[in-house]
């Protein structure tokens, strides 16, 4: 029996009583009286017990609410009011049901570039061709092992948080940036920690500029590595981001006067930030 007044078979729903059927092929329209006044039940034994009664009850509630037709059974497509199938009734629904769901926004961030920008948002969504993307993409890898530590699959959050490599680089620019060690679960805990920290708008602003560099400067040690089979030094990947960070801070923001002394020491107050 197939789902037709409820969101089950009835032999899933009734059990007991589906056991104690004789026929289990048999339709509800064949234990229906020839002038609809009842049913001819057609059970292994007469008398059933509580169990056996409660769901029989139950039944004849749940199947004495419907209407029955001598018509065939057909599908109906409940998306739509015809009942009939179409292909704009699911878009439709998935419009509906994508909306409900709020994606992640990425801040946006004027003094690094936008494939910067748009580089960490990959990240986040899991977006980018890291060595487990690859192989849910069905091409072929040498490994799925992280080419920076060599011990876990390479997934963009290890990559970027869980690995020992990417681990020790926050270290060191939590310390550079003077704020409290980063600990992070994700890499939106990464996009998110210049809401949580001290400072002027323009200190955050540009600790979350370092944060997206390093994010970028990970990625392109991770390729190197890759496809260059050079792994990168640590003090060689901070001095990177230190760099990058320091042109395009110092391009898009327009401070002409923000040098390497103070951006090394992180001394953002002897420009009045």
């Amino acid at each position: 029996m197939y789902s037709w007044v409820s969101n089950e078979p009835l032999a899933v729903r009734f059990p007991a009583l589906f056991g104690l059927e004789k026929c289990k092929t048999v339709t509800v329209s064949d234990r229906l009286r020839a002038d609809g006044t009842g049913w001819n039940w057609e059970w292994k034994r007469a008398v059933l017990d509580g169990g056996e009664s409660a769901e029989l009850q139950q039944l004849v509630a749940l199947i004495g609410v419907a209407s029955l037709s001598n018509r065939q059974d057909e599908w109906r497509w409940e998306l739509d009011g015809s009942g009939i199938f179409t292909v704009q009734s699911v878009k439709k629904k998935l419009q509906v049901q994508r909306l409900s769901i709020v994606p992640y926004v990425v801040t946006r961030n004027s003094w690094v570039p936008r494939k910067v920008e748009i580089m960490a948002w990959r990240a986040e969504l899991d977006r980018l061709p890291t060595r487990c993307a690859l192989l849910r993409r069905n091409i072929n890898v040498a490994t799925d092992l992280c080419p920076l530590c060599g011990d876990f699959p390479e997934t963009a959050e290890h990559l970027f948080v869980n690995c020992g490599f990417a681990q020790a680089v926050w270290h060191v620019v939590s310390q550079w940036c003077k704020i409290p060690p980063i600990y992070a679960f994700g890499i939106r805990d990464i996009l998110e920690i210049h809401k949580y920290v001290t400072g002027s708008v323009k200190a955050r602003k540009a600790i979350y500029a370092i944060c997206l560099t390093s994010l970028w400067c990970v990625w392109k040690c991770r390729n190197e590595a890759v496809f260059n089979n050079t792994l990168w030094s640590l003090q060689k990947v901070i001095g990177e981001i230190k760099t990058l960070s320091l042109l395009w801070v110092k391009a898009r923001a327009r401070q002409q006067h923000l040098d390497w002394v103070v951006w090394g020491a992180f001394s953002l107050y002897k420009i009045g930030w």
